[in-house]
């Protein structure tokens, strides 16, 4: 009997006991939130015109500004679902559209960059990681681009509002707005 009382008394001292759970963010009113970026290489060309020396491929990446990750759909299928449907409806079509050709593959979109993290507690952390891959990518020879992600919308280029950050003088920049 005593050990019971004894049991009682220390686990209802225990529940008294101030506990701080772990610190996570809390985005969109979601205490699980989890923060990415998206970068996307591709390839750019004329269309309907053969590459040569006169008529080069362009090699260009977009990087998205930093999101929270959707509920709705698992991290492992992100960029299928969701990214690359985006992409190619809200920056692909509307480039194309003007008379040029933007090529990329399931391989050429990876999520955090070449990190092997799928997502980040918290949103500096992610621009913080997002910058870094921006100025490694400047030394890889190619342009790169920003692209707005907003997961709810399908205005094309009104949304996406692709922009120039970074221009590399020795590859061609085709269709800069």
């Amino acid at each position: 009997m005593k050990l019971r009382i004894i049991i009682a008394l220390v686990t209802l001292a225990l529940s008294l006991l101030p506990i701080s759970p772990a610190r996570r963010s809390v985005a969109a009113g979601r205490p699980d939130a989890a923060y990415l970026y998206v970068e996307i290489e591709t390839k750019v060309y004329r269309k309907g015109v053969e590459i040569s020396s006169e008529n080069p491929e362009e090699r260009r990446w977009y990087f998205s500004n930093v999101v929270v990750q959707p509920e709705d759909v698992p991290s492992y299928s992100l960029a299928k679902k969701k990214i690359m449907p985006y992409f190619s409806r809200n920056v692909m079509d509307p480039f194309e559209a003007r008379g040029f050709s933007l090529d990329y593959g399931d391989e050429d979109v990876r999520i955090c960059g070449e990190t092997s993290r799928a997502n980040y507690e918290t949103r500096a952390e992610a621009e913080a990681e997002r910058a870094k891959e921006i100025e490694y990518r400047k030394g890889q020879g190619g342009n790169i681009y920003s692209f707005e992600l907003v997961w709810d919308s399908t205005k094309g280029e009104e949304v996406s509002k692709p922009k120039l950050i970074y221009r590399d003088k020795e590859q061609p920049n085709y269709g800069a707005k």
